[in-house]
């Protein structure tokens, strides 16, 4: 698929480029980002720049991952994507620079790639379901899933490896016909 942006109110949502090398290098040097997020550890330049370039552009074209930077006023402040595309589902993921947490640009990120996700084709993928997983303990994660309307499924116990350490795992799902408003979860309760 060739790349494309998506636009909500407040945010672009462009494809990552070689322009985005040095903000994602940044950010990725945040704690909170390297405990939640499946990144090198440390986070070199090579890996932002391999990143931003060759594996966007070959997961794009082969249309196994859609991955867009979150810009606010042309400043990165995260990035959110659809994962593991195959079979009309995929996974959603997503991270942000701490400069921008807590103020919903996040979640209205996600909306909009959730649109994209399963709006009809040519416009959008048609998927029937996203996933949503995070190791446990990660609530600002479970928080925005939650908001977006995505129904709890489990825990997984060590469930998921992060740098060769299991962790328990945290899924949850939203199906195309879900109504997408915010469920109870029993694990924010």
């Amino acid at each position: 698929m060739e790349k494309l942006s998506l636009y909500t109110t407040r945010l672009e949502l462009v494809p990552p480029c070689s322009d985005d090398v040095d903000a994602i290098r940044s950010a990725c040097q945040d704690p909170e980002i390297q405990h939640w997020v499946p990144i090198p550890v440390p986070y070199r330049f090579e890996d932002a720049l391999e990143y931003a370039t060759v594996h966007t552009e070959k997961t794009w074209e082969a249309g196994t991952e859609f991955t867009w930077t979150i810009r606010l006023s042309s400043q990165l402040a995260g990035v959110v994507g659809l994962y593991r595309v195959a079979n009309s589902s995929a996974d959603l993921g997503f991270w942000m620079d701490p400069a921008f947490r807590g103020r919903g640009f996040l979640t209205e990120a996600c909306r909009e790639v959730l649109d994209f996700a399963f709006g009809p084709a040519p416009q959008g993928l048609g998927l029937a379901r996203v996933g949503w997983n995070a190791y446990a303990g990660n609530i600002g994660s479970a928080r925005v899933a939650q908001k977006l309307g995505f129904h709890f499924e489990g825990t997984a116990r060590l469930g998921a490896a992060l740098r060769g350490e299991l962790r328990d795992d945290w899924a949850a799902g939203l199906l195309f016909t879900d109504d997408r408003s915010a469920q109870n979860w029993p694990i924010l309760d």
